[in-house]
């Protein structure tokens, strides 16, 4: 868990304790305001999950801290080492997929094998929520936004895979191999190939998104390795921040006290 602490004694030493303290949760309720800032600009599609693991301002005596909690949002602020992700997504301590999603396998070997979704979402969207179709093709194909648009347009097409009473899932259509390249060579179809199109409905509007799966299994050594990426270290230019902002912000609460200021 990674942590910003907000605590600048040496300047609230002359004020009256709860003056500190109110002083203090402006602050930290920048602070929290500036890293949340930070995350929308270096994130996209991780952007949510980095977002939500940006706890609420604890106050204490003096002191305010702000948490970033859970293992994805602490794996993009401290840097992913080269993984295999069969030893993070199999074995017999895995969680199962939640419902409605393929879960984990164990085959008669002793192996395990999974079937992992991928989301996409239109061509042309930010990317918050899924990769946009076609954004993986840009150094492969002269218009990856065309080819996108392409894969979107049949997707849209597709016979809905509805979610059932109890949990189960009722498929509908999939994509076809073939309408994208093959995005590495080891693959063997592209990766659209089997797109579904998942649709639910709610009192007023029915919405779609799309998804991939692809299988996952200890009998097959090649892909899955999920290189070494540098952390962002958001909460160091949050910290920055801070003293920058402190000595400010106690300094224009003195000159308002004593009839001073602009």
């Amino acid at each position: 868990m990674m942590t910003v602490t907000v605590n600048l004694v040496h300047l609230a030493n002359p004020l009256d304790p709860q003056v500190v303290q109110g002083i203090l949760a402006d602050i930290a309720e920048a602070a929290r305001n500036h890293w949340i800032g930070l995350a929308g600009a270096a994130f996209t599609s991780t952007r949510r999950d980095y977002i939500a693991g940006i706890q609420e301002v604890e106050m204490e005596p003096g002191r305010a801290v702000i948490s970033l909690v859970g293992e994805l949002p602490n794996l993009l602020e401290n840097g992913m080492p080269e993984t295999d992700m069969r030893k993070t997504l199999l074995g017999p301590n895995v969680p199962v997929a939640p419902p409605g999603e393929p879960g984990k396998h164990q085959s008669k070997n002793g192996g395990f094998y999974r079937a992992i979704p991928f989301r996409h979402s239109g061509p042309t969207s930010s990317g918050t929520v899924a990769p946009p179709m076609g954004s993986a093709y840009g150094s492969v194909v002269p218009n990856a936004l065309a080819l996108g648009k392409q894969v979107y347009g049949q997707a849209k097409k597709l016979a809905a895979t509805t979610s059932q009473p109890g949990g189960g899932v009722a498929y509908g259509g999939r994509l076809p191999a073939g309408l994208a390249p093959k995005l590495k060579p080891h693959h063997k179809t592209d990766i659209y190939a089997g797109m579904i199109r998942q649709e639910k409905t709610y009192e007023h509007a029915t919405q779609n998104s799309y998804a991939t799966f692809r299988t996952i299994s200890t009998n097959n050594p090649i892909g899955w390795i999920r290189p070494s990426t540098p952390g962002e270290f958001l909460a160091k230019k949050v910290e920055a921040f801070v003293q920058k902002i402190a000595p400010q912000a106690f300094a224009a609460y003195l000159a308002a006290a004593t009839g001073g200021g602009p």
